[in-house]
């Protein structure tokens, strides 16, 4: 089959050359990562031995994390592959170009808004479907095989296919929203439309964090409020200290999935939630808990939930813009094969080239959104501790959700700077025990 693309095109060399130099970045990372694991993955760090968690991590344990690790390590390398194969496939022979012009040969140029809106959401639907279908086998082997060899899955095939479904049905909702909102804005201010979208966007990104906790997360998972006792009272009277107010204190029922222990807060304004995963509960104490949950509350007080949206907006807005500008830019498309006829009729392909090309050069910002939440990470263990008036039990609870979770304690500074969102076990435990100082003073 004969390449469909013009590979001396500025935008199909920003795609190829971007896709390729970030998959062979992360396969450096991830065998720098492995090869440090084979050599440091069996040591526990001195800064560690001191705590009675300690024991947690026995020569035993030390080996099933890195057995752990390893073996999603060598999963994710023939996924990566194929996913990166089937990426470049995909754009180099054309399928973007035939499905296009499948839907027009079936539907008619999208110069309506009821065309356009046919158009514009089968296009996305079915460019996305070989990439879903290439999952799927994954998906299978990593919950069936890898992740109950370590103990860690519940998950039955009916649960798997039914939450499958689930997804592909909110999926569906929202895809039609968004081109039921795009479509008529498209084709009636074809020059304009930008501006109007990017509000809708922002609108729309409140309301989804106002439903998801109360209409989205019950579809997949149990909630109940946090029985009377110990537990609740310690949380209620953490979180009136701290001046939170929230829609309440929720058990979540994770363990009929999987054994992975956590917590999260989620909402905004009156929908704000605090869930703990019942594997969480199971395995800690109620000062652990505390201390856990101080720390996700720390991220409201301070504000970084904030931060991140009100950054969000004028992202929003000058990606908007660039998309609206690229998507009148008849190389673009021209590039990639596709023949211009009506350039404002093709609007919504042109976006879906250019999100394809700058997500192809995306990965140099991976670091800098790295960086700046393992800040907020710092910041919330330091406002957990101060409000506890202690960090030693959130040291206790990062220990005990690393052995349980069997997440890597050390991994190289090169990959942690690269990929962590949270500073790793160590870190977190070395700047608490400085604030700990502070605090006996």
């Amino acid at each position: 089959m004969p390449i469909a693309v013009n590979l001396k095109n500025a935008f199909v060399l920003v795609f190829v050359i971007g896709t390729t130099l970030s998959f062979l970045l992360n396969h450096v990372l991830e065998a720098i990562d492995y090869k440090y694991r084979k050599t440091n993955g069996g040591i526990l760090p001195d800064v560690l031995k001191k705590y009675p968690e300690a024991s947690l991590f026995d020569q035993e344990k030390l080996k099933r994390i890195c057995e752990y690790e390893n073996a999603k390590y060598f999963l994710w390398i023939p996924q990566s592959i194929a996913s990166y194969l089937l990426e470049m496939g995909l754009v180099l022979f054309g399928f973007y170009v035939l499905v296009f012009n499948g839907l027009v040969s079936w539907v008619g140029m999208p110069t309506t808004v009821g065309k356009t809106f046919v158009c514009f959401f089968l296009f996305m639907l079915l460019t996305s479907l070989p990439s879903d279908i290439l999952s799927i086998p994954f998906s299978l082997y990593r919950e069936f095989k890898l992740e109950k060899r370590f103990g860690f899955s519940n998950m039955t095939l009916k649960i798997w296919i039914t939450d499958g479904i689930k997804n592909i049905l909110v999926s569906m909702v929202l895809n039609v929203m968004l081109t039921g909102i795009a479509s008529p804005l498209l084709v009636s201010c074809p020059n304009t439309w930008w501006i109007i979208l990017s509000a809708v966007l922002v609108v729309l990104i409140f309301l989804t964090n106002i439903i998801y906790p109360k209409f989205i997360a019950p579809l997949f998972n149990k909630f109940q409020m946090l029985e009377e006792g110990e537990l609740k009272t310690r949380l209620e009277n953490m979180l009136a200290k701290a001046g939170f107010s929230s829609d309440g204190l929720f058990r979540m029922d994770a363990s009929k999935r999987s054994n992975h222990s956590n917590a999260y807060f989620t909402g905004f304004g009156k929908a704000k939630r605090i869930v703990l995963y019942d594997t969480l509960i199971n395995a800690m104490t109620v000062d652990e808990i505390e201390s856990v949950m101080a720390h996700e509350v720390g991220h409201y007080k301070l504000k970084h939930i904030t931060r991140r949206m009100v950054l969000m907006f004028p992202l929003v807005i000058v990606a908007s813009f660039v998309m609206f500008t690229l998507a009148h830019v008849s190389a673009l498309y021209t590039g990639f094969g596709f023949e211009v006829t009506n350039i404002n009729a093709m609007q919504f392909v042109g976006l879906q080239l250019a999100i394809m090309v700058f997500s192809s050069i995306s990965f140099p910002l991976k670091p800098v959104t790295s960086y700046a939440s393992r800040r907020h990470e710092y910041a919330a263990d330091r406002f957990s501790a101060e409000l506890c008036h202690t960090g030693k039990p959130l040291v206790s609870a990062l220990m005990k959700l690393n052995s349980e979770n069997l997440s890597e304690i050390l991994p190289p500074k090169i990959y942690s700077f690269y990929h962590y969102s949270h500073p790793t076990l160590v870190e977190r435990t070395m700047a608490l025990e400085e604030l700990e100082k502070s605090l006996e003073k």
